[in-house]
């Protein structure tokens, strides 16, 4: 992830020191206090942004992808759709 806002990067590197249970907690505190977003909102935002993230780090191969994070590779293809996540071609070899 490429961060040009040196506080931005600051705030991104000390989120970083925290364990993923606490950074949830502190997304999830942010997330109940906020007046403009709704829990179904939060849910599909964070699925789709996990999401995102899997396809990148097995570069979009949806078949390594669902071994890696024991998920049927249909069922990862449906949230997709549902989502509206666009299914990339994959780098060649």
């Amino acid at each position: 992830m490429m961060i040009k806002d040196k506080r931005l990067l600051e705030l991104v590197e000390k989120f970083e020191d925290l364990t993923i249970k606490r950074q949830m907690k502190a997304l999830a505190y942010k997330a109940a206090n906020s007046k403009s977003i709704f829990f179904k909102e939060i849910l599909r935002e964070f699925e789709k942004t996990l999401l995102q993230s899997y396809l990148e780090k097995y570069d979009h191969n949806i078949s390594k992808m669902s071994l890696g994070i024991k998920i049927h590779r249909n069922t990862i293809q449906k949230k997709m759709k549902t989502l509206n996540i666009k299914e990339k071609k994959r780098k060649q070899a």
